[in-house]
């Protein structure tokens, strides 16, 4: 874990409130682990003294050395809405890498991925490396519409592989996409998880991991644990410190009271108190 100033190469509306920012920084990208997050200060902005955690949605190379950080993000707050306003050149302060990542199990056979929204940050790179060792992969994700999933597919293209976003079901080599939509534009019309029935049917899957709004995850989870298949989640939480020292982003688990920051983001789905 280190701390040092980013310069933004680009920062980018890929649709609505969906933003995009690829990030320049010395020794923070070649040492994240699938999972993990960096905690962004706006030095531009120094009434905003707190920082505020973003997922690594994937690591870029360029001269053959991992230096470059995409972050996706939605804007929700006067933080965010100022990010979105930083031009290429601007820098920002990172810490990071910081959390526990997937545990990611290369011995398996079929691995399921549950995203959600913007979620599916968390996940990209996990889908990516699993991909890479001819493990079967299906992606679940849901999303508003059409142009959110189209939005999200660039940081599953660069990393893995090409999905075609605009089918409900598609194969391409080992990796299987299922699509749903708010408002039916592509894929299921519903919830992404109104399809997990018909998948945990259809496919003996080893592993599971989710991330996106708790409720998704509360239901992925409940499905995994019941028919005995390991399942991961990547909790969101306010977090101040990004350290483990101020305790605001505690959740019950079986374990007692553990910190999102340090102790996950990613956690055992069975160890949380749903």
């Amino acid at each position: 874990m280190i701390t040092a100033d980013a310069t933004i190469i680009t920062n980018t509306n890929l649709t609505g409130d969906l933003w995009q920012a690829v990030l320049k920084v010395a020794e923070i990208p070649e040492m994240v682990v699938p999972g993990q997050y960096v905690h962004l200060q706006l030095k531009q902005r120094p009434e905003h003294m707190l920082r505020r955690p973003f997922s690594v949605h994937k690591v870029l190379v360029t001269d053959d050395e991992p230096d470059q950080l995409v972050i996706t993000y939605q804007t929700v707050g006067q933080l965010t809405g100022h990010l979105a306003g930083l031009k290429p050149g601007e820098t920002v302060n990172l810490l990071g890498p910081l959390g526990q990542g997937w545990r990611l199990p290369v011995r398996i056979k079929r691995a399921l991925f549950v995203g959600g929204g913007v979620g599916w940050a968390a996940l990209a790179m996990a889908a990516g490396s699993l991909s890479a060792f001819s493990v079967e992969t299906h992606l679940l994700v849901g999303a508003r519409n059409a142009d959110y999933l189209e939005a999200l597919s660039i940081g599953i293209n660069d990393r893995s592989y090409p999905l075609n976003l605009y089918g409900s079901e598609s194969e391409v080599g080992s990796s299987f996409i299922h699509l749903a939509t708010d408002d039916g534009s592509t894929g299921h019309h519903g919830m992404n998880t109104e399809l997990l029935d018909d998948l945990l049917d259809a496919y003996e899957f080893d592993y599971i991991a989710t991330c996106g709004p708790e409720p998704m995850q509360r239901i992925v989870a409940m499905k995994a644990i019941s028919l005995g298949i390991s399942c991961e989640v990547s909790l969101e939480r306010r977090m101040a410190c990004g350290l483990g020292s101020c305790l605001s982003c505690t959740v019950a688990t079986h374990k007692g009271n553990q910190k999102v920051c340090s102790d996950g983001p990613v956690f055992d789905a069975g160890e949380i108190i749903w």
